[in-house]
């Protein structure tokens, strides 16, 4: 029994001595692990990168401006008529005076007519009665000199007095006929001036039935069609003069201070930035207190541009040259709202106050950071997770 005893005992031993050694080889495995494996914190970060540079900074004000033609004219008529014909449809070009609607103008054309005719009849009365006038005027001055004859004589006694003043009275006689027929011709005169008067008027307003386009431009809307009708103050057609195009804007009235006419205008068009200058502001404010200021565009300016649209604009408030320029998204703020950067410099982050110069959007102009010095953008880690000292590896 006791050698069974002894036995168990050995047995128990030597399980516990290779638990033992199992544990130790366990832990030693697991020492050499741990000692290949990085050693938390020093492994380099990866963060986004730029170069600082140095360059130009514009300080700006962004407003949306739509895109007008230099000049539009609402065609109308200047008279109550049915349409006859509509010459011109959407998009066609035309030039000035060119004739756009025609109106129903056939009562008007009848009475130029007969105005006409009116003032052709009265011009031959005149013609006849200025014929009477030269007979009446030659017999009036045969009778005058007769009268004054037979004055002469009867006062000498060769003829009888009552025959000197038969005489005279065929003088009187005569220079009345003469006046009737001069003041006749008068009249005659006085009505063929009213007459040419009221057919001019008539031609006139024949004229209005040819409406014509008031400047070389592009026709961009067609309301009307042959059967309507046509009246004072109802459009017909709108014409575009596309010459020149403008971008307008309404300016708020606590930006008009800084804002004015002759300042530069940067905008975009189909991705590309263009300079021109603010043209030209309104004089009052409109309704909504806003100033209406425009940016006259031609040439290769306005290529490109489509009346309507809508595009942003900048206006050029005043500029900074030869500063030192960082992405906007490298500012970082401080728990006492001061502005700093993070650089890299050996593989380490350096944090550096900065002072800001002016801003345009995507760089910022600071005072703090030399030209070539690598400055850590927005990472997506959050700038929490960055400290200065920690190692970092640069990435553009």
């Amino acid at each position: 029994m006791a050698k069974v005893k002894v036995i168990r005992i050995l047995a128990v031993l030597g399980l516990i001595a290779l638990l033992v050694l199992g544990a130790i080889l366990l832990v030693k495995h697991k020492k050499q692990s741990l000692a290949k494996a990085p050693k938390y914190g020093m492994q380099a970060l990866p963060v986004r990168v730029a170069t600082a540079h140095k360059g130009n900074i514009e300080r700006s004000q962004s407003y949306l401006s739509v895109v007008q033609p230099i000049r539009v004219a609402e065609v109308s008529a200047r008279l109550t008529a049915m349409v006859e014909r509509v010459l011109h449809d959407e998009n066609e070009v035309v030039k000035a005076g060119e004739v756009l609607v025609v109106l129903d103008g056939r009562q008007i054309t009848d009475s130029v007519a007969a105005a006409k005719a009116q003032v052709e009849a009265a011009k031959a009365d005149l013609a006849s009665n200025q014929a009477t006038v030269e007979s009446l005027g030659k017999n009036s001055s045969y009778w005058q000199r007769e009268a004054q004859r037979d004055g002469e004589l009867a006062k000498k006694g060769a003829i009888p007095l009552a025959q000197a003043e038969g005489t005279a009275d065929k003088a009187s006689e005569a220079k009345g006929k003469l006046d009737a027929a001069r003041k006749k011709s008068s009249a005659l005169r006085r009505q063929i001036e009213a007459l040419s008067r009221k057919q001019s008027e008539l031609e006139t307003t024949l004229d209005y039935c040819t409406i014509r386009s008031p400047f070389d431009g592009v026709v961009s809307r067609r309301k009307v069609d042959p059967g309507d009708m046509a009246s004072p103050g109802k459009s017909l057609m709108t014409v575009e003069d596309r010459s020149q195009v403008k971008l307008a804007f309404d300016v708020p009235q606590q930006d008009l201070e800084r804002v004015h006419q002759g300042l530069p205008v940067n905008f975009t068009v189909v991705g590309k930035e263009r300079r021109a200058v603010l043209s030209h502001m309104f004089a009052s404010l409109n309704a909504a207190r806003m100033l209406r200021g425009e940016v006259y565009l031609s040439g290769a300016a306005a290529a490109g541009l489509r009346c309507g649209a809508f595009t942003r604009l900048r206006v050029v408030l005043d500029s900074t040259k030869d500063v030192t320029l960082v992405p906007s998204s490298s500012l970082i703020e401080s728990p006492d709202r001061k502005p700093y950067v993070f650089l890299v410099s050996e593989g380490q982050l350096q944090a550096r106050p900065v002072s800001i110069l002016g801003a345009n959007g995507e760089n910022t102009a600071v005072k703090g950071v030399r030209e070539g010095e690598q400055v850590v953008l927005s990472t997506f880690l959050g700038w929490a997770k960055l400290s200065a000292g920690i190692k970092v590896e640069a990435m553009r």
